[in-house]
């Protein structure tokens, strides 16, 4: 069985039910560009690939965690 990781299972969490929030914060830290298409999506492809632990962090941060 796969080791769960915190982290991304409250990025998940926040994409789910927040996502403005997460969107912006993500742009404000040039993770993603600005679009205004494929909300979601964009946010997913994010987390999906695997991002460091540090920009994780940094966005959990922003986040208010």
């Amino acid at each position: 069985m796969a080791k769960k990781n915190l982290k991304v299972s409250a990025l998940k969490f926040e994409i789910s039910t927040n996502l403005d929030k997460v969107l912006e914060v993500l742009e404000k830290l040039k993770f993603i560009e600005h679009s205004d298409v494929f909300f979601e999506s964009r946010a997913e492809d994010w987390i999906y690939s695997e991002p460091p632990e540090q920009d994780m962090d940094k966005v959990l941060k922003e986040l208010g965690y």
